[in-house]
């Protein structure tokens, strides 16, 4: 089936799906707000970790024991989750080796193994006391003693007990230092039981007097800005970002020397360094920008009538950056789509939504079909997959990433690359006929069955019915009876009552392959819901940048993705990359 096109707007929807495990953590912190003294404190919310121990180099170490879910990596866990250092991290990954002898790959994680990560990878390395230098260094305030996380923990008690701190004031400021202390630490939603924390150092006066910090914290290494950015910074702070849009949108911007402008009444000559000049050589369109809007209105009625090729953008001050481009754009020629609607590509069964800062089409060519330019501002450039980037361009989205310009470092390596090539994607085909259909699911659940299964039950004084079923097995501590045929609620009672199955009817008329998923997945617990199950395309990007989505059943714990859609040859790499086993049925 060829694969066809379609670009519609419309207000994109983001779901966000969270799943909370019974994994056990520590009290979450953030529950705990120094409430005032007439109202009653809030409930605590208090998830436990039970800390274990290993053997490292004949010395016993503490940590917690880590399953690994889909798309984790040793950077994910230990980089991006706990906030450890990236230059330490061949280090971490020997140490991590040598407390999981069965881990056949670091660098390829198995779903559904468990990992124990040390609590403290630093202290077991020999590195404590380098950390605590370089958080003094960094921060500009001295750490006193450190204190354990025992269970029931939390931030504002440890301060209250530790260094005898009241007054909400004090507190708050008591944990802006407290955090400075700890930069290795970036959640602070949750304390692990067992690990260790620097308090401030000296009295409980001296804790909170202390002066903070005022230097601007360094941003997250690798997080890509949100898509409204250009909309929160002002074009006159920015004009290199400015200039750096214009550059991908094949325009030159000149802030350089003299604009020599020739007039009926006389020649105006004006500074490109106050007055910026965007050009495109090739279709000779220029534009100048009006900076703060200090060309008066005589002047500009001259400019307009005399020089018609060049217009000018007249910018407030304080406009900000996204309202600068898209005005320089609109004179350009270009047409601008709304930055708040994604464009998407339904392509088969999968439909692909981008967005971007910008987004527009170039002015028309001779009745081609335009490409579609869409403009997004990061600081972690290159983080879109290659072969996603081909794909868009095949179906006329070009996307460009715009690097701030004070970032010039390189971006930190993903998980997969540090996870190497992965295999393509082999997707699975179930049968079509309900009774393989079955027996497939089945067996992709690992649960054994019999083909048959006699009852005689009684449902009501005096009329007893004989039936048989065509599958009869157990899941969860519950029996499960399957039936190709149309039975009745009396029965289906009468069984779960007088012996304990619960039976599942797949005999009625009209019951498609996706009824019949959704009955079993009921029958054994699963909680899913057939729907169009949307996945990032960049796990740094802002959330709705990029998504795939395919409708389908989506089984998070199992990595599995149930779908009667068709999947796009170009599009099965990224469900692989996911982690994703994807299944379709028809």
């Amino acid at each position: 089936m060829e694969s066809k096109m379609s670009v519609l707007r419309r207000l994109a929807t983001c779901v966000s799906a969270g799943i909370l495990s019974a994994v056990p953590l520590v009290s979450i912190d953030a529950q705990e707000k120094p409430a005032a003294d007439s109202q009653e404190a809030p409930a605590q919310l208090e998830l436990r970790r039970t800390v274990k121990s290993r053997e490292y180099q004949g010395k016993s170490v503490e940590g917690e024991e880590r399953v690994v879910r889909p798309r984790d990596s040793l950077w994910r866990i230990l980089i991006q989750e706990r906030g450890l250092s990236e230059k330490r991290f061949k280090r971490y990954v020997i140490l991590i080796t040598s407390l999981n002898p069965n881990m056949k790959r670091p660098e390829l994680l198995q779903v559904g193994d468990t990992l124990f990560i040390p609590i403290t990878p630093d202290e077991i390395l020999g590195l404590k006391a380098a950390s605590e230098a370089a958080a003094t260094k960094v921060t500009g305030v001295s750490g006193g003693n450190s204190y354990t996380v025992k269970p029931g923990d939390q931030l504002y008690k440890i301060l209250r007990e530790q260094l005898g701190i009241q007054d909400k004031a004090a507190l708050q400021k008591a944990i802006d230092q407290l955090k400075a202390l700890n930069p290795e630490k970036t959640n602070w939603e949750t304390l692990l039981i067992g690990e260790t924390l620097r308090l401030p150092g000296g009295s409980a006066t001296a804790a909170v007097t202390a002066p903070l910090p005022v230097a601007k914290p360094a941003e997250e290494p690798g997080r890509i800005v949100g898509l409204d950015y250009g909309k929160k910074v002002t074009v006159q702070e920015n004009l290199d970002l400015l200039a750096s849009v214009m550059k991908v949108l094949g325009q030159e911007t000149s802030r350089e020397g003299e604009e020599v402008v020739p007039l009926r009444d006389g020649t105006v000559h004006i500074d490109r360094g106050s007055y910026p000049i965007i050009q495109d050589a090739k279709k000779k369109q220029r534009v100048l920008l009006d900076m703060q809007s200090k060309i008066t209105a005589g002047l500009r009625s001259k400019m307009e009538a005399d020089a018609p090729g060049l217009p000018i953008v007249s910018v407030k001050k304080g406009a900000s950056l996204h309202e600068a481009v898209s005005g320089v754009l609109a004179r350009l020629g270009f047409q601008s789509l709304p930055s708040n609607q994604p464009v998407v590509i339904q392509d088969n069964g999968v439909a692909v939504q981008i967005k971007g800062e910008w987004m527009v089409t170039p002015a028309d060519e001779g009745g081609a079909v335009p490409q579609v330019l869409v403009i997004s501002v990061t600081d972690a450039p290159g983080q879109t997959p290659d072969y996603l980037r081909d794909y868009l361009s095949l179906k006329g989205m070009n996307l460009k990433e715009i690097l701030l310009p004070s970032n010039n470092s390189a971006p930190p390596p993903t998980a997969a690359s540090l996870d190497g090539d992965k295999p393509p994607l082999r997707i699975e085909n179930w049968p079509s006929d309900r009774a393989a259909l079955v027996d497939a699911f089945l067996k992709d659940y690992g649960i054994s069955f019999s083909n048959g299964g006699e009852f005689s039950v009684m449902l009501r004084d005096g009329i007893r019915m004989d039936a048989k079923m065509d599958r009869l097995f157990e899941y969860g501590g519950k029996k499960i009876a399957i039936s190709f045929r149309a039975l009745g609620e009396d029965l289906s009672k009468a069984l779960q009552q007088s012996e304990g199955v619960r039976l599942v009817e797949l005999g009625l008329p009209g019951l498609s392959s996706r009824d019949v998923l959704a009955r079993l997945l009921a029958a054994i617990g699963e909680a899913a819901t057939y729907r169009e199950q949307r996945f990032q395309g960049n796990e740094r990007a802002a959330k709705d940048k990029l998504t795939v989505g395919v409708s389908g059943y989506y089984l998070p714990q199992r990595s599995l993705l149930l779908t009667d859609r068709e999947i796009p040859k170009e599009l099965e790499r990224f469900f692989g990359e996911k982690g994703l086993r994807v299944v379709r049925f028809q």
